[in-house]
């Protein structure tokens, strides 16, 4: 699914669940409005593979829902610890993955999550995470003020920092177009910078991207439908049917179709939100049609 980095705690999962459902209920503030209740259950609804997801909620602002999950995502978790990663952001009537977000964004939000998340696990619970893949420094906390505020400050080796960012340039270069796209107005001319890196998706730098570009199309679906109407051999447009694929491959195959309808219903009624012409509504049942649900 993709995310931010994986954070250990060093106690069983049983005990990490009750810490989050302590830091979820024992602050009324937090409580999840009910403007964004059925937003805050997508996870468990919607998308598929994701087991036991955890969402909570931040009223100061910017108000935002954070939505994360336990790593592996099976009941296979260490008896002693136990790891979690932040998958999506909830702000503005969307949720956002990290691949969509610019660099200053997604430092900002793994900031705040530590500091209103993981910092008040680690209180609750009396240890210290650990973070892997991303290395942080996190100063100490003293566990008998829970009102300290962290330094939070992201940590890469500088040889490793020139390694990964000629390693990434083509992901950056996507993930910022996909930024602008989704923040902004609907530019063919960025579309085409997309399609130009398409065809280096298949790189593991990339492997999100049919992810981001699903997520384009939903935040510009009329623009979209036209644009891949009159370009049918689009590289996106393949990357949109791959991303619907993906999604439906994490069900059970006597599931899948159910989940398939589901999905179409909703695509579907944001069409009619849209006033989609009956050529923009054809094209989506061509779309339906040709997903793969074996």
């Amino acid at each position: 699914m993709g995310g931010w980095a994986s954070i250990t705690f060093p106690v069983p999962k049983d005990k990490l669940k009750l810490a989050i459902d302590s830091l979820r209920n024992t602050n009324p503030e937090n409580e999840i409005p009910e403007k964004w209740r059925y937003d805050s259950e997508y996870w468990e609804r919607d998308a598929g593979g994701v087991k036991e997801p955890e969402v909570l909620y931040i009223k100061k602002q910017p108000e935002e829902m954070y939505f994360f999950s336990y790593i592996p995502m099976e009941d296979n978790q260490s008896k002693m610890s136990t790891t979690i990663a932040l998958r999506s952001v909830f702000r503005n009537g969307t949720w956002y993955r990290k691949a969509v977000l610019d660099t200053t964004e997604q430092r900002r939000i793994s900031r705040r999550f530590y500091e209103e998340i993981i910092a008040k696990l680690e209180l609750i619970t009396n240890t210290k995470s650990r973070s892997e893949n991303e290395e942080y420094e996190q100063p100490e906390i003293d566990h008998g003020d829970s009102d300290n505020k962290s330094d939070f400050v992201l940590v890469i080796d500088s040889n490793k920092k020139n390694r990964t960012k000629k390693e990434l340039s083509i992901k950056e270069k996507a993930d910022s177009v996909a930024f602008k796209l989704i923040h902004g107005k609907f530019e063919t001319s960025s579309v085409l910078e997309l399609e130009k890196v398409c065809a280096s998706s298949g790189d593991l730098t990339m492997q999100f991207f049919t992810t981001t570009v699903e997520e384009l199309f939903y935040s510009h679906m009329a623009s979209f439908t036209n644009y891949y109407m009159t370009n049918p051999g689009s590289c996106l447009k393949e990357k949109l049917k791959q991303s619907m694929e993906e999604y439906m491959a994490a069900y059970e195959p006597k599931e899948r179709k159910r989940k398939q309808v589901e999905k179409e219903k909703r695509i579907l009624k944001k069409a009619e939100r849209e006033n989609f012409t009956p050529n923009q509504i054809s094209f989506l049942y061509a779309l339906f049609k040709s997903i793969n649900l074996q």
